[in-house]
């Protein structure tokens, strides 16, 4: 599978999304509800591309699970 962005607009791409919120992980807080705080506040409101970026870290293997709140990695 291959994700392609046809939109030219880097920072609405799942690739660069992606990145921001697995910094965010590493760097700050690992609690679900922070991240998607973080996401809405500072990266962008659309809620699909949030989850479409969790589920590419998941599948590149950044990301292990999600349970209990908290995403692990």
């Amino acid at each position: 599978m291959i994700v392609i962005d046809f939109d030219n607009q880097p920072q609405n791409s799942i690739y660069y999304i992606s990145s921001l919120i697995y910094k965010f992980l590493i760097n700050t807080s690992n609690d679900f509800d922070s991240v998607k705080s973080y996401y809405k506040s500072h990266i962008n409101k659309n809620e699909l591309l949030f989850y479409y970026s969790l589920d590419w870290l998941f599948l590149i293997g950044k990301i292990k699970s999600i349970s209990g709140g908290k995403i692990c990695y």
